[in-house]
């Protein structure tokens, strides 16, 4: 059984790039949580002040990415089994 939540590092081992998925057996919901970027130098960040005061939006959105490590593979099967198990109990 799987319970609470589950830390994913990306292949590249960015600290960015960490995911948490929470298996919420009460609800049987499955809640991802991912990191944000963020910029530290003050230029990029005034930069991207000025396209949100002025509303730009990006036509592409704001994407990064993350690779599941395959280490890490069985253990986000076994959480995938155990919500869909979750759901069949809850239907019957």
């Amino acid at each position: 059984m799987l319970d609470g939540s589950h830390y994913y590092e990306c292949m590249c081992h960015s600290d960015e790039h960490a995911i948490k998925y929470t298996l919420d057996k009460d609800e049987n919901e499955f809640y991802v949580s991912l990191f944000l970027n963020t910029y530290s130098n003050i230029f990029k960040r005034v930069w991207i002040a000025i396209k949100y005061i002025f509303n730009y939006k990006c036509i592409y959105g704001h994407w990064d990415n993350w690779t599941l490590k395959e280490e890490d593979t069985s253990r986000m099967i076994e959480m995938l089994k155990e919500l869909k198990a979750n759901a069949k109990t809850k239907t019957k």
